[in-house]
């Protein structure tokens, strides 16, 4: 599986993936190799093979979770059998693989593929490290996943953003009325993430999906128009939210028959749970709609009675 290599300095790389696949951050140093983010766990073989490339078949030392989605941290248990590396995980994360069960990191909910692993220790925002030739702070990105961390180097002026800000959007936000075990509705959190970034000012972000960008300015104010729209509509952010999953499964999968596409919908927790939950129609009005505007949107495609991403994993 193909990656676009991005040398940010001497010591940092982002092997671009695709959009199963989530980027990694290798961080180089003398003192210690560092990956930020591990991919997703079908493809955990071809994450390692990127990796060992840009560290030249050098150790990796410690392995570092933005957050616990299946994208993120699928290729833990791989990564650190291959290298037995440290691995560390943001503090909020831990009620999501402790205790492992079938539905740790939203797999079972979401029809998602996600191995059991093993973690060294957390990191929280404040903490702070060295690695790549700079040193990182670890700062709060709630929004997409609550318990999410972004990293930023200041001197540098390099941002970590996972999934919290890409260059066209962000990672989707559950709608308006969906709240945190505190009671935080998930949108507003997203916003003050947004709020953070703005403050940090990066020159370079490195998001979870795409290229490094420099105009941060610009993927600010598309993220805020886009989070706007979808807290007026709630509506339209469920559907929204919903395509972006199956898109994520077509990537996963690789095709679905479409007659297999309602009762797929049907088995698969999350998708009853909206479809009910924002009166999305009857679960076969909700699938030709939702395949319908996945069409438009020229995200997957159709052929010979097959529905297929146009996007890569």
């Amino acid at each position: 599986m193909t990656a676009i290599l991005h040398q940010l300095s001497d010591g940092v790389t982002v092997i671009e993936r695709g959009w199963l696949n989530c980027n990694q951050i290798v961080l180089k140093s003398p003192e210690r190799n560092v990956l930020v983010d591990s991919g997703y766990g079908r493809h955990a073989d071809a994450t390692i093979g990127h990796v060992a490339a840009v560290l030249e078949n050098a150790p990796l030392h410690w392995l570092i979770n933005t957050h616990c989605h299946s994208d993120h941290m699928g290729g833990n248990r791989a990564l650190r059998a291959h290298y037995g590396c440290r691995l560390t995980i943001p503090v909020g994360e831990v009620k999501h693989v402790v205790p492992w069960t079938e539905q740790s990191c939203w797999a079972e909910d979401m029809d998602q593929y996600a191995e059991e692993f093993a973690f060294d220790d957390t990191m929280k925002a404040g903490d702070a490290f060295d690695a790549g030739g700079f040193n990182w702070q670890a700062h709060a990105a709630p929004g997409h996943d609550m318990d999410a961390l972004m990293l930023f180097a200041a001197t540098p002026r390099i941002l970590i953003t996972g999934d919290a800000l890409w260059e066209r959007g962000m990672g989707f936000v559950w709608p308006q009325q969906t709240h945190d075990a505190e009671g935080n509705p998930f949108i507003h959190a997203a916003r003050a993430a947004l709020d953070a970034i703005e403050k940090l000012d990066p020159a370079i972000v490195v998001p979870g999906h795409g290229a490094p960008f420099s105009n941060v300015a610009g993927a600010l104010g598309d993220a805020r128009g886009k989070l706007a729209a979808l807290e007026r509509d709630p509506v339209k952010n469920a559907r929204h939210v919903v395509k972006g999953l199956f898109v994520f499964t077509l990537l996963d999968k690789g095709q679905m028959n479409v007659t297999d596409v309602p009762a797929y919908l049907a088995s698969v927790p999350v998708y009853r749970r909206m479809r009910e939950e924002y009166q999305l129609g009857s679960n076969d009005e909700f699938a030709a709609r939702m395949l319908v505007e996945l069409l438009a949107a020229k995200a997957l495609k159709i052929e010979n009675g097959a529905v297929r991403p146009t996007m890569r994993a």
